[in-house]
């Protein structure tokens, strides 16, 4: 039996984080087939999203799906686009 090393995923840039968000917003409509492999590979790495299988779609069998840690990151990020739009408001 093989022992496979795992290493953690690197932290994120902005723009990674940016990318991520609107990628899972993709995949929460269905939309994800235009999705680049190198960003759902980071998607993959960091575990906010899961290949499904099998599903039931046209054509395929398996489709991407968001994890609970994906939904958490995405509510995470809401949540700061929601208190920096109260804090704009407020200046």
């Amino acid at each position: 039996m093989s022992s496979i090393d795992w290493h953690p995923a690197p932290p994120m840039t902005d723009d990674q984080r940016r990318n991520a968000l609107a990628d899972m917003e993709l995949i929460a409509c269905g939309e994800e087939l235009d999705l680049q492999w190198r960003r759902v590979r980071i998607l993959l790495d960091h575990k906010l999203a899961v290949v499904q299988h099998p599903v039931l779609t046209a054509g395929s069998r398996t489709s991407l799906g968001l994890t609970d840690r994906g939904l958490r990151f995405m509510d995470a990020a809401g949540a700061r686009q929601t208190n920096l739009r109260i804090r704009k408001n407020s200046s």
